[in-house]
């Protein structure tokens, strides 16, 4: 066997359709594992966004990729005419309530599973510069389109993914997987391979790993736990909303990541802010 065929470790995506939150809480949120959620989605408007809807409803709104400005009409058109050969610039984690906010109610009313949110509230102000408050942000791209590179969420916050328009095709990697990832030194939550092109003389482990990937359809959620790699690419022309969420489930994670960034001098009050924080929503609720 050689390299190349070694790496074909592939594990099944759960789905679930409407889960009782309970459900949801029991088998994934707390054992942080991932899933496809259907049947949640049905209150949302955004389920009628198309390309042409910005093309056609927003046609001058700047749009900014990569440091490039655009018309909106001018990207939608690059994003109908993608292909994997010369795939379009891809909008992503564009905060809605400061690019588009007249579109936030068509994102509402949020789903149960998306809570609870402790990146909300007043205690909450001196995380909104980093983590903006779990806002809602959206991704359109085109075919053959892909996220940059395998990460996983900074402060190891959970991300909800979900699909309004098109097809995405998702890859993950479960935490125990790391060792074979090649993390870069610099930015820990970003792995080094090219998951679509390896190159396995210099990341010879990569082969050892196993993965997790799955379609993900108009109307369909995906969590994807704090702590997981993952990468998406579009297999046709896409349009996504997600959410991040830090909670009991993953706090503890949360202030170990941002107490090991902080200054030596700033640690432990970052620690007593954080611990604070859980104690407090512990207590009065979450």
């Amino acid at each position: 066997m050689t390299v190349a065929q070694q790496v074909t470790s592939t594990i099944p995506i759960e789905r679930r359709h409407r889960p009782a939150y309970a459900e949801f809480g029991r088998d994934f949120l707390k054992p942080h594992k991932p899933v496809v959620i259907s049947g949640a989605l049905g209150q949302w408007k955004a389920m009628n966004w198309t390309p042409e809807y910005f093309h056609d409803n927003f046609p001058d709104h700047p749009v900014s990729v990569d440091g490039n400005a655009y018309r909106m009409a001018d990207f939608i058109e690059l994003v109908i005419n993608s292909s994997d050969e010369k795939p379009a610039p891809y909008l992503r984690n564009a905060i809605i309530d400061r690019f588009m906010p007249k579109l936030l109610p068509d994102v509402h009313p949020l789903p149960e599973y998306f809570s609870p949110n402790w990146l909300v509230g007043p205690l909450s102000q001196m995380l909104r510069s980093r983590l903006h408050g779990g806002s809602e942000e959206l991704y359109i791209g085109g075919r053959g389109g892909k996220f940059p590179f395998l990460h996983y969420d900074t402060w190891h916050t959970h991300a909800f993914i979900a699909q309004i328009y098109g097809t995405k095709e998702f890859t993950a990697y479960a935490p125990d997987q790391t060792p074979y990832l090649y993390v870069k030194q610099e930015r820990r939550n970003q792995s080094l391979v090219d998951i679509e092109n390896p190159d396995y003389e210099r990341f010879p482990l990569f082969a050892k790993a196993t993965r997790m990937r799955f379609k993900v359809e108009p109307g369909e959620i995906v969590f994807i736990p704090a702590g997981w790699w993952h990468t998406a690419k579009m297999l046709t022309p896409s349009i996504s909303v997600s959410v991040n969420r830090a909670n009991a489930s993953n706090w503890s994670d949360l202030t170990k990541d941002m107490c090991s960034g902080a200054s030596l001098p700033v640690r432990p009050i970052a620690a007593a802010y954080l611990t604070g924080m859980r104690v407090f929503r512990t207590i009065y609720g979450s």
